[in-house]
């Protein structure tokens, strides 16, 4: 049965696919049909498909939804003062794009926290450069939130299998570094001399440059910095402080709060202008009808992740992978090949890495990772895995694409295959480490 469903899986992503690309069906549209489609083959009831993709859609709404509608407004307002005229000459680089993308991968969230920093990429519909810039930013984010220590993948898999978390700093920080560098290489390679976008990019009223880049850098950089506090907050050993602190800490980066935040910092520090495009009905419907279409997408999108999530394959699939004959230098392939089973099939990394690490950690000693080098390298496994790979269960992945203008086939060629790169060569270089180290 798992298999079955995993197989419906697959063809739910080639008919969407087939259905966009040929069909041009508007990707919302597809993904609702598509979810239902899955929904009925699995055999869930009426009832339960509704519930099931309503709880999902609902969830979409508030987180990552709030968020995205804040950085519509931050956006817009920043490009009608012309306030990010000079942030996008920087972020039109991929080094530098690259470097944003570790910071913000440390936050709570990679939809929320890309979607922040949305303002600051410029427009894909000006060509290849640009859209090579939103992938490499988007997979150091995701390579970052894998693998880096203080992103919430790796705080489950180091609090679940007791690891060290200055080993999995040690080991995790440079492999970070290598993959984002990675990243940037394939998106120059992939996307700079591909085609015209999917669609054209929809300018918002430009008028001459009357805002100042910084307030536009700091609505983005608070929001940034209250989701990493948020996710440091997370650790077990509450580093910032129990009880109602750890409460207060972990609120700061609710979607509320960052668009109280970001849109509030970027209406007091362009308050003239900021008043009267908020004051005009009409501009205010431009934008949110701009936003609208991605919210929508990423409401279906995480209403078919809880579909999928509700089928329970991912977990009995990532068991069956847990006795794989691989070896004692191999051993580590186990929990990335789960944790990537997990990912691929349900569509979370923060659920694929929680329940990876809940099945390794009981097989640790026979896997061979009894000591601290090994948990260390069997949580960077799980978030490695954790990373690999998003597809359209994923509200990540249509977030990446709709910034990129995008197409899903595009989108699975440039953006999913790289991240799938990316997680081959994070396990390649974990079993070299795991070869070179001493055995227990």
């Amino acid at each position: 049965m798992p298999l079955f469903e995993a197989l419906i899986l697959v063809a739910s992503i080639v008919v969407l696919v087939i259905a966009t690309q040929s069909r041009h069906l508007h990707p919302f549209l597809a993904l609702v049909v598509i979810a239902a489609a899955f929904g009925l083959a699995c055999g869930f009831s009426i009832s339960l498909l509704g519930k099931t993709f309503g709880n999902g859609f609902a969830q979409a709404a508030y987180s990552p939804g709030l968020v995205v509608v804040a950085a519509g407004l931050v956006s817009a307002i920043a490009e009608s003062t012309g306030a990010c005229a000079l942030v996008w000459r920087c972020l039109g680089r991929s080094s530098i794009a690259a470097c944003v993308g570790l910071i913000a991968g440390a936050g709570a969230s990679p939809s929320a926290a890309f979607a922040t920093v949305t303002p600051l990429l410029p427009p894909a519909g000006d060509g290849g450069k640009e859209r090579a810039s939103t992938v490499t930013l988007a997979l150091a984010l995701s390579a970052c939130h894998g693998l880096f220590v203080f992103s919430p993948v790796p705080i489950a898999a180091v609090a679940i299998l007791d690891a060290s978390w200055l080993r999995v700093a040690l080991f995790g920080v440079p492999l970070v570094l290598v993959l984002a560098a990675f990243g940037a290489a394939w998106s120059r390679w992939s996307l700079e001399e591909a085609g015209p976008p999917a669609a054209a990019a929809t300018k918002i009223d430009v008028v001459p440059r009357v805002g100042s880049p910084l307030v536009v850098l700091l609505a983005v950089a608070a929001p940034i910095a209250l989701q990493i506090v948020q996710s440091i907050g997370d650790i077990p050993s509450e580093p910032l402080g129990g009880a109602g602190s750890r409460e207060l800490v972990i609120g700061v980066g609710r979607p509320l709060i960052l668009f109280v935040v970001g849109v509030g910092i970027m209406v007091v520090g362009q308050w003239r202008q900021s008043a009267r495009f908020l004051t005009d009905r009409n501009w205010v419907d431009r934008v949110l009808g701009n936003v609208a279409g991605v919210f929508l997408i990423v409401g279906a999108a995480l209403g078919l992740q809880r579909l999928c999530q509700e089928t329970g394959m991912a977990e009995l699939i990532g068991e069956r992978l847990l006795g794989l004959p691989v070896g004692a230098v191999g051993a580590v392939m186990v929990p990335f090949l789960t944790a990537a089973a997990i990912k691929t099939l349900q569509g979370s990394s923060l659920v694929a890495a929680i329940t990876t690490a809940g099945m390794v950690q009981p097989i640790l000693v026979p896997l061979g990772f009894a000591d601290g080098n090994g948990k260390a390298l069997a949580a960077l496994a799980i978030g490695a895995g954790a990373m690999t790979v998003a597809h359209i269960n994923d509200e990540y992945f249509w977030l990446v694409t709709a910034t990129a203008r995008l197409s899903p086939l595009r989108g699975l060629r440039h953006f999913s295959v790289g991240a799938l790169l990316q997680g081959l060569i994070a396990i390649v270089a974990l079993v070299a480490m795991s070869a070179l180290m001493p055995r227990p």
